[in-house]
This record gives structure tokens, C-alpha cells and sequence, in this order.
């Protein structure tokens, strides 16, 4: 007893004897969230707060393509790469994989008798096309399809109208996924109702909600009626989809086997809250609801508000195409064009 005692009362001693090392914090990054395949990216560290105001060294690996640590500043502030001992700011310089994946960036601070501070991110590498992130859609490049600004939209036909089977990705208006263009080409852009109207390629149009309630009739809702739900369409419109290899609509039995048998293939890209626009450009939208909704814009404005207009919405765990209301200019929703049928 006396034993333990005695060593309980060393432990007790050693432990206020203890002091926390001082720790470097604060350090942070930024760099895109989606890259295409080979893409060279730099990315600097800030922010790095030294407790003591000291020198501090940076360090940086992503996984899992490296294997190693690559050094970007010395512990003296000096740049490795850089014989006339000017300041480093720790820039990394990286070239991504052709693989498409997930990959994460860690970067590391450290000073000597400190402990050390740690950011990292996720980088997704992307590509478009057929044989690019999103499988599983059922078209083929032989497919009818017709191109505009460098773009293929594949379509069908469905009653008297032909329709886009990918979502409108023009870039004069709208936004990307995360606001990054590489997304354009993958999952279409998000469109305001204003951009929408005028966003399809000489031809087309936006196709309006009596469109939409054809498409239902054609699908099997002999009952569908306009600003109501299209009553068991879901598994029809949606395709078995995979983005880098990660299935995009859940299976629920609500919806049954997702057949794709209209052949438009919808996938679940969510829906935008743009934001004000500034210099053609929605810097402050955040993205919702990516799978788990696809939403597209009608052409029809809701009678006596101005300000609003439907929308076609699909949700991952219902077997209905429903209508919904969204702002013209905030509410950004996928397109798909149509025309009266060649």
C-alpha cells in the first residue's frame, strides 16, 4: 500500500510538473474542390500564427498519390528551391492525377520545441463526356445529338417534341456545381428562371409546364393535369447513374428499379440558392440536395407574382414528378430544352 502510494504521489508530481508545448495554429488553405485529370494546381498556405513569433516550416502530401512529404519552406523561412534566400510563402505546386477519384491535400506547419498545426482538403478529379465521370446514363455517342458552344446535347423523342437528355450546361448564365466550370460539362449548370428562358441552344426552348404534363401522359399518367403531381413516372425518368463510380440515386422501394425507360435520363444534381448576381457570375450560391433531387425550370411563371415561376422536382425516395415554386432571379434549377419534334 505504501508502495502505490509513494507512486501515485511521483505520478501527481510528474503530471503538474508537465507543461503543454507551445503550438503553432491558424494555418489554412484554399484550392479548388473539383479538377480535371491533370490539372496543375498551387496552393499557398496562410495564416500561421507562431505563439512565440518565431520562424516556421511548411510541408505538404496528398493522398494517395504521394508517398512522400515535399518541404515548401524551411524552418528559417527560406524557400528549398531558392539559392537567393528570399522568404518562401510555402506554395505547393501539383499535378493531379488522370485517375478520377477523390484525393486529399495535407499541409503541415512546424516549428522546432512546438507543436506542430495541420489543414487538409478534398479534391475531386472530374472529367465530362461519355466515358467521363457520370455512367450509367444509357447514351451512347452514336446517339442523335446536336452541339452547341463546343457542348453535345444527346436528345429524344417523346410524344411530338424532341428533349434534351443532358442537362444544359451553357455558360452564358447560370452556375457551375461549387463554381467551378469543370462541373458544367458533368452535371449542367444551375439556371435563375431568367437565365433559363434565354440559356437553350437556337431551336429549342424551355419547355413549358403543358410539356411537362405530356411527358407524364406519355409515360403512363393518363390522369396527369398541369401544377399537380405526375403520379408514378420517377423510375422512368431517372437513370442508374454512377459519378466516379458512387451510385447517384439511392435505391428506395417507394420508387422501385429505376428503368430509364423515357430514356431522358435525370440524375440527382440538387438545386442552387444563387444569391445576387455580380458581373454575370453567382459567387454566392450554395448547392443543395445533390442526391437527392433533380429540379427543372418550366417556362411558366406562377399567375399574379412576378417574382416566382415553376418548377419540375423529382426526390430520391418518391415514386411522383411534383411542381414546385422558386424566385426568378435566386432559385437556380438544371435545364432541358425541347422542340417540336424533326
Amino acid at each position: 500500500m505504501l508502495a502505490l502510494l509513494a507512486l501515485a504521489s511521483v505520478s501527481c508530481k510528474d503530471d503538474e510538473e508537465t507543461e503543454l508545448t507551445p503550438q503553432l495554429s491558424g494555418l489554412t488553405f484554399t484550392c479548388p474542390g473539383f479538377v480535371s485529370p491533370k490539372q496543375v494546381v498551387t496552393m499557398t498556405p496562410k495564416g500561421v500564427v507562431h505563439p512565440d513569433g518565431g520562424e516556421y516550416g511548411i510541408y505538404w502530401k496528398v493522398t494517395p498519390t504521394m508517398s512522400w512529404t515535399d518541404t515548401t519552406r524551411y524552418q528559417n523561412g527560406l524557400d528549398k528551391n531558392d539559392a537567393s534566400g528570399k522568404p518562401s510563402d510555402g506554395s505547393f505546386r501539383f499535378q493531379f492525377s488522370d485517375t478520377l477519384g477523390t484525393y486529399t491535400v495535407n499541409c503541415y506547419a512546424f516549428s522546432s520545441g512546438y507543436s506542430g498545426d495541420s489543414y487538409s482538403k478534398d479534391v475531386m478529379v472530374v472529367k465530362a463526356g461519355l466515358d467521363g465521370s457520370v455512367t450509367g446514363t444509357g447514351i451512347k455517342a452514336a446517339d442523335k445529338h446536336v452541339s452547341s458552344d463546343g457542348t453535345d446535347y444527346y436528345y429524344t423523342r417523346i410524344g411530338s417534341l424532341d428533349w434534351f437528355r443532358n442537362n444544359l450546361a451553357s455558360q452564358n448564365g447560370g452556375a457551375p456545381l461549387a463554381n467551378h466550370d469543370v462541373m458544367s460539362d458533368i452535371f449542367g449548370r444551375y439556371y435563375s428562371y431568367e437565365d433559363a428562358v434565354k440559356a437553350c441552344p437556337e431551336g429549342w426552348r424551355l419547355p413549358t409546364e403543358e410539356d411537362w404534363v405530356a411527358l407524364g401522359k406519355e409515360l403512363g399518367d393518363a390522369d396527369a393535369q398541369p401544377l399537380a403531381p405526375v403520379a408514378d413516372v420517377a423510375s422512368k425518368l431517372m437513370a442508374d447513374a454512377y459519378f466516379n463510380g458512387v451510385q447517384m440515386w439511392e435505391y428506395w422501394p417507394e420508387v422501385g428499379e429505376i428503368t430509364n425507360s423515357s430514356t431522358l435520363a435525370f440524375i440527382p444534381t440538387g438545386y442552387a440558392n444563387l444569391g445576387a448576381r455580380s458581373d454575370g457570375t453567382y459567387p454566392q450560391a450554395s448547392f443543395e440536395g445533390v442526391y437527392e433531387y433533380a429540379a427543372f425550370w418550366t417556362a411558366d411563371k406562377v399567375d399574379g407574382e412576378d417574382d416566382m415561376a415553376y418548377y419540375r422536382y423529382m426526390i430520391v425516395d418518391q415514386p411522383d414528378l411534383f411542381v414546385g415554386k422558386g424566385d426568378v432571379r435566386s432559385f437556380g434549377a438544371s435545364v432541358r430544352c425541347v422542340r417540336d419534334a424533326e
